[in-house]
């Protein structure tokens, strides 16, 4: 059984904040974490903004840090702020996966079935839907795929996507437009495909893949129907420059080192914040 009691109290459903968001014509950023260092920016930078935040761990994450390690970490920094924060599995693959994140207190889960058929992908995100609302969670499901380059095969068509919200009950939808994973920098998003998207489906949709999307890009994909956005490769990036920079200078304390990463990382998620436009909405 999921964790409800006091563990569920900090935190609260992805569901809840991305509404308000999809209303307010804002998008919540979703931010990836691996580590105690990355979480405790993203609050911060949360805190310091007044900001609803989406704390996200991947598979990889997790096989890193360990499941229960890392989603302890991001409730108990949860558990230092009364702003909204939900704990989300990203792109989960397998049921299992799933399964383990909701019993542990996962607040929402994405359970990505882009590799799969397309009606594979329905039977699967049903099922996964089903046990994310019986722990009252939000699940995020996925037409078409957002790989490493941007390929328009993989883009989201938009003539399955009233039938896959109809029938698996997904809470949001990440959708493939132009956007790709990695941080490449030359994205160009289709901005007439996601209006299209956006007209078979009335709930919030999901842009995976934005850290190499210009800034114009993403204020008009929010204008368009985008509520959720999903920030790694930046952070990644960010923590990576910030060792090489300390590696030059006569700093030698784990703990002042660190300090410098979280403080760059802060920075980030803080621009994130204002461009997605939820600065204020805590």
């Amino acid at each position: 059984m999921p964790r409800s009691g006091r563990e569920r109290l900090m935190l609260v459903s992805s569901k809840q904040i991305i509404l308000q968001a999809q209303k307010g014509k804002y998008a919540i950023g979703s931010f990836n974490t691996s580590d105690l260092e990355i979480t405790k920016a993203i609050i911060w930078a949360a805190n310091k903004l007044n900001s609803p935040v989406i704390i996200e761990t991947s598979e990889k994450a997790i096989a890193y840090a360990g499941l229960e390690n890392i989603s302890d970490i991001i409730k108990n920094e949860a558990k230092k702020t009364k702003l909204p924060v939900a704990l989300h599995l990203d792109h989960g693959k397998s049921l299992d996966i799933v399964r383990q994140c909701l019993e542990i207190g996962y607040t929402s889960i994405m359970f990505d079935g882009s590799h799969l058929s397309f009606d594979e992908n329905i039977i699967l995100t049903r099922q996964a839907v089903d046990m994310a609302h019986r722990a009252g969670a939000a699940c995020e499901g996925e037409v078409g795929a957002i790989g490493k380059i941007d390929d328009a095969k993989k883009f989201t068509d938009p003539a399955q996507v009233a039938e896959f919200v109809r029938e698996t009950g997904v809470d949001f939808l990440a959708v493939s437009f132009g956007s790709a994973h990695g941080a490449g920098g030359d994205e160009k998003l289709n901005i007439d495909l996601l209006k299209k998207i956006r007209a078979k489906t009335t709930i919030p949709l999901v842009l995976h893949g934005a850290s190499g999307v210009s800034n114009e890009d993403i204020k008009v994909a929010v204008r368009n129907g985008i509520a959720k956005i999903n920030i790694d490769t930046d952070i990644r990036h960010t923590f990576s420059q910030a060792i090489r920079d300390i590696n030059s200078s006569t700093m030698a304390d784990p703990r002042d080192i660190m300090n410098k990463v979280m403080a760059e990382i802060q920075k980030v998620v803080e621009e994130k914040i204002k461009l997605f436009g939820s600065e204020g909405k805590g």
